[in-house]
């Protein structure tokens, strides 16, 4: 069969020593034949395996577009620190067969103890079962004040760095979680107040801050310093302004900066009273109340710096 015509399937991710294999060190028959199931090369004139271990790591099926991608893989989308096992193990779908077809309930209640007993399996120790819970949680607050993906991976990898260094044993996991999530979004620059993750965590302000104090001060995080125009689009936007006011809010907010009135202040509050000049000067009927209370801060610190923003500007508010 020395004539037979080489029946090697060439692909770019061969490893090399393959690549050099061309006749059969038995017959000298180039006569080679490639099992895609066993990835064994084979000499079919003598039958000697020539090579045991050829595979390549190219994708077994076509897609056609990012959609299709994303249904087909089997790889998931790569590691992520939001799922306990970075997101590494396999599960299995208890309702359909391998053809698609509804399984009968009998085997549907028999699928479903499989499934459960396989995901005990895999958590077999205490720091599993806490990264499981807190990272679930941590999805659900993240999700509940809208926070973007990237900041649900910081937080995780927050919350991870503080179990390796035995910060959670005798203390509250939801605490930690909403406080890793608080120092996420303070390293990322998210508006987010502590009060918010708080609400949403159903935890009261003084844990939340307990916590995230333990956080700076056991991991040495150092969060950059809040500047008003952090928060001055989110308060835009949550009291229901337009451009308009955003615009002239920051260039109120650049002429402050330029004569040192914003230093060592409290930012929300700078931007609340800013906000509330801005209003004020183009005519838009808004109370300090409202301000104060979408700024969560309070109408005294708003007044008093106010009083400062508004006398550089030489103008008085109706």
């Amino acid at each position: 069969m020395e004539g037979e015509e080489n029946m090697i399937t060439q692909s770019g991710y061969e490893s090399q020593e393959l690549e050099k294999i061309k006749n059969c060190s038995m017959c000298n028959s180039d006569a080679l034949v490639e099992d895609h199931e066993s990835g064994e090369l084979i000499c079919s004139n003598c039958g000697l395996v020539l090579n045991e271990r050829n595979y390549t790591l190219e994708q077994d099926w076509r897609a056609y577009s990012l959609v299709e991608e994303h249904q087909r893989s089997r790889s998931g989308y790569g590691l992520t620190n939001t799922i306990y096992d970075h997101g590494l193990s396999t599960t299995f779908i208890t309702c359909y067969n391998s053809k698609g077809k509804r399984l009968d309930p009998e085997t549907q209640n028999t699928m479903s103890r499989l499934k459960r007993h396989d995901e005990r399996t895999k958590i077999n120790d205490t720091w599993q079962r806490n990264l499981k819970i807190a990272l679930s949680g941590m999805s659900m607050i993240c999700n509940k004040i809208h926070l973007p993906k990237h900041i649900n991976e910081k937080a995780a990898h927050i919350y991870r760095k503080a179990l390796r260094k035995d910060l959670i044993r005798g203390r509250s996991i939801e605490g930690f979680v909403s406080a890793s999530i608080y120092a996420a979004c303070r390293q990322s620059g998210v508006p987010r107040s502590l009060q918010d993750i708080a609400g949403a965590s159903n935890l009261s302000d003084h844990v939340v801050k307990y916590h995230y104090r333990l956080l700076l001060t056991e991991l040495e995080i150092k969060p950059p310093i809040d500047k008003p125009t952090k928060f001055l689009s989110s308060l835009t936007s949550k009291l229901k302004l337009g451009g308009v006011i955003e615009e002239h809010s920051m260039r109120i907010l650049s002429e402050a900066h330029e004569r040192k009135l914003i230093m060592g202040k409290n930012p929300r509050g700078v931007a609340a009273a800013i906000l509330y000049l801005a209003c004020q000067e183009e005519g838009i009927h808004i109370t300090q109340a409202e301000v104060a209370r979408a700024a969560n801060t309070s109408e005294v610190t708003m007044r008093k710096r106010f009083v400062e923003y508004e006398s550089f500007t030489n103008r008085k508010h109706g």
